[in-house]
């Protein structure tokens, strides 16, 4: 017997279709809960970056730009691209100064491939971002591509490992195993992931470090 796929109502599609993509006044009302409710979980990604100088990071998914002005306040550069027109104005004047001065590159993207050249990233990082990804495998073998020898991505998100929400829509949300995910990553190229599952204070946030073998430029 086949699974029965219970759809969210009105109210779940609009707002999954917003988290997915924000648009006009409710994507940004959206984009500002967001902030709020994923700080943490940017904060825990960031963290298991290790960062110990400054770097070039690159991020995937940057929404109102709260993640990139903590990078740029430990003196990092930052590269981002998001797919909402709507979160790259609102992260662009956020981060205005540094736009401007260029500590800062905001793009607009298609969702897919990232929009900046080989081996300008020493590191990356996306959080609750995989399950809008059209195409998962390209875009992260493309992130692979825009980072340095030896670089690492952590990724932030839940999995399809304990129950989801009944309000994320399945169309929109497409939500993978943890298996499912290493596998995508390692068949787009990184050599090790590591995976550190949910503790009891966000029991739904998965974590996982994606490193590039430490191999010459030129190789």
């Amino acid at each position: 017997m086949s699974e029965v796929v219970v759809r969210p109502g009105v109210i779940g599609r609009v707002r999954s279709r917003q988290s997915g993509l924000p648009s006009g006044l409710l994507g940004r009302v959206i984009g500002r809960a967001m902030v709020r409710d994923t700080a943490d979980a940017n904060d825990r990604a960031l963290a298991m970056l290790a960062l110990d100088h400054p770097s070039t990071v690159l991020e995937i998914g940057f929404g109102q730009g709260r993640t990139a002005a903590v990078l740029l306040d430990h003196d990092h550069q930052v590269l981002g691209v998001d797919a909402s027109h709507t979160m790259v104005n609102q992260a662009t004047a956020r981060n205005r100064e540094a736009c401007r001065n260029g500590r800062a590159t905001l793009r607009h993207g298609n969702g897919i491939t990232i929009p900046f050249p080989d081996n300008s990233a020493d590191a990356a990082l996306t959080v609750h971002t995989v399950y809008f990804m059209a195409e998962p495998a390209a875009t992260f073998a493309d992130v692979a591509r825009v980072l340095r020898p030896g670089g690492a991505l952590v990724i932030a998100c839940r999995t399809s490992d304990t129950a989801v929400p009944s309000w994320m829509d399945p169309d929109i949300y497409r939500i993978p195993s943890a298996a499912r995910l290493i596998a995508v990553l390692v068949d787009a190229g990184y050599e090790t992931v590591d995976h550190v599952a949910p503790h009891s204070a966000d029991p739904d946030l998965h974590l996982f470090a994606a490193h590039l073998p430490n191999r010459s430029v030129s190789s």
